[in-house]
């Protein structure tokens, strides 16, 4: 006899994709797209920084404020993407309060600390680099956190 499973009602399912013609947040390549902008945004307001320029001394905001649109976006509130039934407070934001606690009650919205978690890692390997260690040795774990952060946006990874 089979046994039917019952899975509970989160991620992303393909029999559940909504599509008016405009970039879907249920698609692998806008998704990392997504992800990696933010990702280049974080590094080029950092190398502003450091090369002094006007209006950089103080990156934080601008980075806040990106991750802010990323989580505005990726709840479904952006109109220029077809949001899915996954991107909700309810669904999206319920994994990352979980998977980023310190960074949800920091920015009060948790798909907006999961991008500012993202910036932190960046962050965190860029000034690895700028230490000694080999860029070669730590572009594959961006890569990598890049793409796990991809997954989890598009809830096919918990």
């Amino acid at each position: 006899m089979s046994e039917t499973k019952q899975f509970p009602d989160a991620g992303l399912y393909l029999d559940d994709l909504i599509a008016t013609g405009k970039p879907s947040l249920g698609d692998l390549h806008v998704v990392s797209w997504l992800v990696r902008h933010f990702a280049q945004a974080v590094l080029i307001k950092r190398a502003a920084f450091h090369a002094g320029e006007d209006g950089a001394h103080d990156p934080l905001p601008a980075i806040e404020t990106e991750a802010r649109q990323m989580a505005v976006a990726f709840q479904g509130h952006d109109d220029r993407f077809d949001a899915q039934p996954w991107n909700t407070p309810a669904r999206i934001g319920n994994l990352f309060r979980v998977l980023c606690p310190d960074e949800t009650r920091q920015y009060g919205d948790p798909v907006q600390g999961f991008f500012m978690w993202i910036a932190g890692q960046l962050l965190a390997m860029t000034m690895a680099i700028e230490s000694g260690e080999p860029e070669a040795d730590i572009k594959p774990k961006i890569d990598a956190m890049l793409d796990d952060a991809t997954q989890r946006l598009l809830g096919v990874k918990y």
